[in-house]
């Protein structure tokens, strides 16, 4: 295992496709915004009203009664995605952008591993989209499922009153993609933490 990761980092020194620094700072600060957005529309679903599905003014609840699925488990994943999102999503890229933006204008490297950086961004990336998308579902299956149909208002057949027997099985489908999206946002993290280190030890 040590010879192969000896042999993994000699090819990546290897490597003379190099990108700017600074460059790939500001991919992660557009990845950080992008995040913004998704995080926005993400709320806004939390906050529609019910009186799109009903018509009763003023509106009683949200649309997908997700304020009421959230109060229990495993309503309560949809703020765990929304959470992951925003630390990870987010905080995160933003973070990253200025371990890079610190390389190049304190430490003077200039230039990194096109390759590993790009591996960084995209692999974190879709691994936070995967998780939270999975999150995300089993939380609004899953809470909503428990919910009496009449507490709904749109997608009301997907409030069955369900225990937790019934819960478990609905939502049982997203336990491997949730823990495949943990899996790639960690290697996008090692990833990363690879490449600022082999970066930060080159000479230019």
């Amino acid at each position: 295992m040590f010879l192969f990761l000896q042999c993994l980092i000699l090819f990546i020194k290897m490597s003379s496709n190099r990108v700017e620094t600074e460059k790939v700072a500001t991919w992660f600060i557009y990845a950080a915004i992008i995040n913004t957005i998704l995080s926005l529309l993400y709320v806004t679903v939390f906050l529609l009203p019910d009186t799109i599905g009903n018509g009763h003014i003023p509106p009683s609840g949200d649309l997908f009664s997700l304020s009421t699925a959230v109060a229990m488990f495993p309503g309560t994943w949809l703020l765990i995605a929304f959470f992951v999102h925003v630390f990870v999503g987010i905080l995160g890229m933003a973070g990253w952008a200025g371990v890079y933006f610190i390389s190049s204008r304190v430490m003077n490297k200039q230039t990194t591993n096109k390759l590993l950086a790009r591996g960084h961004l995209v692999i974190t990336a879709l691994g936070v989209y995967v998780t939270t998308t999975f999150f995300s579902l089993a939380g609004f299956i899953g809470g909503r499922a428990m919910l009496p149909e009449t507490a709904c208002v749109v997608l009301v057949d997907q409030c069955m009153g369900a225990g937790a027997a019934i819960v478990q099985t609905l939502i049982k489908f997203t336990v491997i993609p949730t823990g495949v999206g943990m899996g790639l946002a960690l290697t996008g993290t090692a990833i990363g933490i690879i490449n600022v280190l082999i970066t930060l030890r080159q000479q230019q």
